[in-house]
Formats: C-alpha cells, structure tokens, sequence
C-alpha cells in the first residue's frame, strides 16, 4: 500500500499473522504497517504527537485528549494513510464514544466552598465606618502640623494684653505683617 490513498481499506482487514481486526485503531494499524511507516514517521508527517497515534491504534481512551481533538486526529491518520476518514471518524465515535455524551459527565456536584461564603450582616456598615475613622485620624494628625506653620505668633505687645482680666482695652500698637514666603 502506498500512503497517497491509492488502495482504499475496509473496516474489517487481516493482519500480516491472518487474525481477523475489528476495531478503527487495529485498522489503523495494519495500514501503517502495510505502508511501511513506523509511529514517528506518521507524527512526523501529521504533526500528532506519537503517544496519541499510539493511543489510537490502542484505543485508549484515558491517553487521547478531549472528545473533538480525537476525533480530529483519527480524520487526520486516516487520510494520511489513505483510508476513507469519514467512515474512520464514523466507526470510531461508534467504537469509541458510544453511550458516551458529548459534553462528557454533566451529574451535579455540589458548589466550592468560596461559592457559598458570605459576611455577617453589618460588616459593610462596620468596614465604611472604620475607613472614615481611619481617614479623620489621618487628617487630624496632618493638619495639626501644617496649621503651626501658617499661624504666626503672638506679637510681644500683645501678649500681655492677652493673659490678663481686662480684653475690652485693646492697646494701640503697630504690627509688621510677616509672609510665609520669607518677604
């Protein structure tokens, strides 16, 4: 057999000893060997990694990757070796994949744990109300040390004028305003 497609393979073939083959992966095999092609020569001629052609010509399912990719690289073997891929996909999934569900196993299960977590009631209220302490905390003791520097102190005049019993007389006395800026 050449592996152009020139002879076409039943299903259902004899191997090189004459035992009769019944399944894709035995049918896959034969033709692989009748063409003279060892596994790493089809990887390499496909692209399928070696370990799932030999999963294939196994038919082991715990080794092939997710339903659609099998399927893929079944069409894809089965070209390269020149038999009909269609009828190859076909008896596969038949084979294969029978009573088995597309979407793979779908029971219930219960939900993770994180799923169900939830606060105490009132912990958003506690959370808000702590962040505002927090930021006139932060504020308070900020402002304290940016308010000295903008006051400045208290003339000499005044200062005694300041300290005792009687405010109502305010003494004249000429105050020299002082800028932040230094001038």
């Amino acid at each position: 057999m050449d592996a152009s497609g020139a002879i076409q393979f039943q299903t259902s073939m004899t191997d090189p000893e004459g035992a009769e083959s019944q399944g894709v992966g035995d049918t896959l095999h034969f033709a692989r060997l009748r063409a003279h092609l060892s596994i790493s020569d089809v990887a390499a001629a496909t692209k399928i990694s070696s370990q799932y052609l030999e999963a294939i010509e196994s038919m082991d399912r715990a080794a092939l990757p997710q339903r659609a990719y099998a399927l893929g690289f079944v069409r894809c073997y089965a070209n390269h070796l020149g038999l009909d891929a269609e009828a190859m996909v076909t008896d596969f999934k038949a084979q294969f994949y029978d009573g088995v569900s597309p979407l793979g196993d779908l029971s219930q299960r219960p939900a993770p744990a994180w799923v169900d977590f939830r606060l105490p009631k009132g912990t958003g209220i506690a959370l808000v109300i702590s962040c505002a302490l927090g930021l006139a905390t932060w504020y308070g003791l900020r402002v304290p040390t940016q308010s000295r520097a903008a006051v400045p102190p208290v003339p000499e005049a005044l200062a005694d004028w300041a300290t005792s019993q009687n405010l109502g007389e305010v003494p004249d006395i000429s105050v020299t305003y002082v800028t932040l800026d230094g001038s």
